[in-house]
């Protein structure tokens, strides 16, 4: 009798072709007959939806290739968690598989954006934290702990093979993963362990943001020092029970903060994608309150449905529509998706602070002041506006010892493991970075305002 050939290492998987990271290998055949494997999890509706939701909200309107979404971006995301749970485990080896490592992690990464709205995080400032208090992360974990649930907990294998028996994803382990903000995210106290893992999902570099940066420049051509994936692996381990980077690693670790800053000042807070944001503003929350009359919370089958797409669609009918209330929305948004320049800016600041200390907004222009100087000189006619726009960042942490997404560095030289060296490492890296302009809309003669304004501004 012929013997049964040894199962090859790509039994059970399959690829996906990834222009950032090659390629992705995800399980498309569970260890039991009959149970859901990640395939099932990447084709479920709540991680589909991800495809009709842009990952930069109107970035793509200035940079024509970023037309890339939240799911290709899920899936790099979930590609980062399995390389980093493969290269950590031995830190972890004596609580669970590598399988089962691998696959909470990898889970947790590919979920981790379940809870964005259309516009993403411009849906979170207007429209989820205004109105229902909650952030697109406290979505992403209801949506986990709901629908979800059975098909996360019956995952039985990852890349690197079956769980160990009694293995068995929770939810709620996943939830705490992916929790940020100020919301209460305990520590499970079923597996205390996953404290330690918190940094790779919201630290100073994470899985997700080691995709979106290299991810976000190649969609949008634009060249950004490098990042060495390969190096922060190398250099992040587990030290005395929590992540910790190897000083020899500070290096490549300053190089991706740099570049992350980098991102945020030539692409996300561009003039142009800012100005696009000003005609947004004006759009989406009246647009949401008919599309997304009630909570998502209690509402999830309209949430799903909610997507970039769908908001798209719908508001192209509206300028034909009976309702002048829709038919005004519909011409709003024929401008804004038929890029009419509406906002042009007129003046310019940026700003860095050193100090962890939020700014304070002494120095911010006042506007009702500037507005009623340009009047009284004629530059400002009835009709027309002017408006500030503050687009601001923490470039780095506020304070490198406090904070559950922390990381600590050991120091072969001495020996021992704290945030000193990370400490002075940041201080050649401003704090804060803020981008103060003023937009102006109506204005006839664009030049002799923006001299004005900077006249009165100097001042």
């Amino acid at each position: 009798m012929k013997e049964r050939a040894a199962a090859l290492p790509y039994d059970g998987l399959s690829l996906i072709a990834d222009p950032v990271h090659g390629y992705i290998t995800f399980v498309d055949t569970p260890a039991q007959a009959g149970n859901p494997t990640e395939r099932t999890l990447i084709d479920s509706p709540w991680v589909q939806r991800l495809r009709g939701i842009y990952q930069l909200q109107s970035a793509r309107f200035v940079f024509p290739a970023a037309e890339h979404t939240r799911f290709a971006h899920s899936l790099g995301a979930m590609h980062m968690a399995g390389r980093f749970a493969r290269h950590l485990y031995p830190g972890f080896s004596g609580e669970f598989s590598l399988p089962f490592f691998e696959g909470l992690l990898r889970v947790a990464a590919l979920l981790h954006d379940t809870g964005h709205g259309p516009f993403c995080h411009f849906y979170d400032e207007t429209v989820s934290q205004p109105r229902f208090g909650r952030s697109h992360e406290k979505m992403s974990q209801i949506i986990i702990g709901g629908p979800l649930r059975e098909t996360l907990e019956k995952i039985d294998r990852s890349p690197s093979g079956s769980f160990a028996p009694g293995e068995r994803i929770s939810a709620d382990w996943v939830a705490y993963l992916v929790g940020k903000g100020k919301s209460p995210n305990p520590v499970p106290r079923d597996l205390p362990v996953l404290g330690a893992l918190k940094p790779l999902f919201s630290g100073i570099f994470t899985v997700d943001n080691l995709d979106y940066v290299l991810r976000d420049a190649y969609m949008c051509g634009v060249a950004t020092a490098p990042v060495d994936i390969d190096r922060i692996l190398y250099y992040t381990h587990v030290q005395e029970g929590r992540l910790a980077i190897h000083r020899y690693g500070l290096g490549v670790f300053e190089q991706f903060i740099q570049a992350r800053r980098y991102m945020y000042s030539q692409i996300y807070f561009h003039r142009t994608t800012r100005s696009f944001d000003l005609a947004l503003r004006d759009l989406i929350g009246e647009t949401l309150s008919i599309l997304l009359p009630h909570d998502p919370a209690i509402d999830l089958p309209r949430f799903l449905a909610l997507t970039d797409h769908h908001l798209l669609e719908t508001v192209r009918s509206w300028p034909t529509a009976r309702s002048a209330r829709l038919r005004r929305l519909g011409e709003g948004w024929g401008a804004f998706l038929g890029r009419e320049k509406i906002w042009t800016m007129v003046f310019e600041r940026i700003r860095e602070f050193e100090s962890p200390r939020k700014p304070s907004r002494d120095r911010t222009p006042d506007l009702d002041l500037l507005s009623r100087s340009l009047a009284s000189r004629g530059l400002l006619p009835r009709g027309a506006e002017i408006r500030l726009d503050v687009a601001s960042r923490d470039t780095r942490p506020e304070n490198p010892f406090l904070g559950e997404g922390n990381l600590d560095v050991y120091d072969p030289l001495s020996g021992k493991v704290g945030r000193g060296l990370l400490a002075r490492m940041l201080e050649g890296i401003p704090q804060r970075q803020e981008i103060v302009r003023i937009f102006a809309k109506g204005v006839p003669d664009l030049p002799a305002a923006t001299r004005e304004i900077a006249r009165q501004l100097e001042e």
